[in-house]
C-alpha cells in the first residue's frame, strides 16, 4: 500500500532516456531530442537562442510530466496534458519548472 509521500513523489517511468539512452541521474548528450533548454524549458536541440542552455539530466520521466501532475493537468491517469502546459504555464528557470503565471 502507498503512503501519502509515495503519491507525491514522481516515480521513474523509464530507466534510460528513450533518445540518448543515458541512465537516470546522468546528463543528456549534446543533441538529445528529449533534453530541455534550462533557460526556456523547451527542447534543447531546437534552441537557437544566444545563451547557454545548461545541462539537463534524465530523471526517468518525460519533460513536463511531473509539472502536469503537480498542476493537476492530466488527460487521464499517466497521460499529462503537455499541450496545456506549454500553452498556459510559464517556464521558471530558477525553479526549473513550469508554473502558472501570476
Amino acid at each position: 500500500m502507498s503512503n501519502h509521500h509515495d503519491l507525491l513523489t514522481p516515480q521513474p517511468r523509464s530507466p534510460d532516456c528513450p533518445s540518448c539512452e543515458v541512465a537516470i541521474g546522468q546528463p543528456h548528450v549534446a543533441r538529445c531530442d528529449v533534453a530541455r533548454c534550462l533557460v526556456t524549458g523547451l527542447q534543447r536541440s531546437g534552441c537557437d537562442a544566444a545563451h547557454d542552455c545548461g545541462t539537463d539530466t534524465w530523471y526517468g520521466r518525460w519533460p513536463g510530466e511531473t509539472d502536469c501532475e503537480r498542476l493537476g493537468w492530466m488527460l487521464a491517469p499517466g497521460l499529462p496534458d503537455l499541450n496545456r502546459l506549454y500553452a498556459e504555464a510559464t517556464w521558471d528557470p530558477a525553479q526549473r519548472a513550469w508554473v502558472i503565471p501570476v
